[in-house]
């Protein structure tokens, strides 16, 4: 028969946890660097039309 341990059941429900915590803020228009686990939210310059992540340095370009 075929378990899962403790642990493994934790890391899993921990993991489902952030991302419905994700969704359910990114609903008010914000976005998230969500690069290699970092969430903090974007810093948006409209002018160059590219956010970029205060922590990480991430960028990502706006269309």
């Amino acid at each position: 028969m075929l378990t899962r341990s403790m642990t493994t059941t934790l890391s899993g429900r921990a993991a489902a946890a952030r991302r419905l915590r994700r969704r359910a803020t990114s609903l008010d228009g914000r976005l998230y660097c969500n690069t290699n686990g970092c969430t903090t939210y974007l810093a948006i310059d409209v002018e160059s039309g590219v956010a970029r992540c205060p922590v990480c340095g991430a960028t990502r370009r706006l269309d």
